[in-house]
């Protein structure tokens, strides 16, 4: 080998050894974030080709349910059924629901024809064309 070679392969290996410890610090700090808001985090809305998928907000503050209205999140209105539909009003992807009311954690949602109870919180998954309606009072969708 020549020295540009070995010059080259020391400076490769320097650079990947410097990424790695990057990647290690990165995940130690977004630990140590969730640690902070409680271990319960919703995300920060990112939309990528016409899908709604979540990146990070509080949900709990002091072990208590955080109700807030963030830009990005969409209201379900009590009695309304919503369509999930790339381009539409209601995008399909994750959502971290959030009950609109301190008292009522618990909440009916009508997904896919079927009514389940859902807890402040929870996350669902929505696909292309899947309905939606909040049966028991107004959600938050984050």
């Amino acid at each position: 080998m020549t020295t540009e070679q070995i010059v080259i392969l020391v400076l490769a290996i320097a650079l990947a050894l410097l990424l790695a410890l990057f990647i290690a610090v990165y995940v130690r700090y977004r630990a140590a974030k969730n640690r902070a808001a409680g271990g319960r985090l919703a995300e920060e809305v990112i939309v990528k080709d016409g899908v709604r998928y979540s990146a990070d907000t509080s949900v709990e503050r002091g072990g208590e349910a955080n109700v807030s209205h963030a830009e990005g999140d969409f209201v379900l209105a009590a009695g309304k059924t919503y369509r999930a539909q790339k381009g539409g009003e209601l995008l399909p992807g994750t959502y971290t629901l959030l009950a609109s009311n301190d008292a009522a954690h618990e909440f009916k949602l009508r997904v896919g024809g079927l009514v389940r109870t859902f807890s402040h919180g929870d996350v669902i998954v929505l696909k292309d064309g899947e309905e939606l309606c909040a049966v028991s009072g107004s959600v938050i969708l984050r």
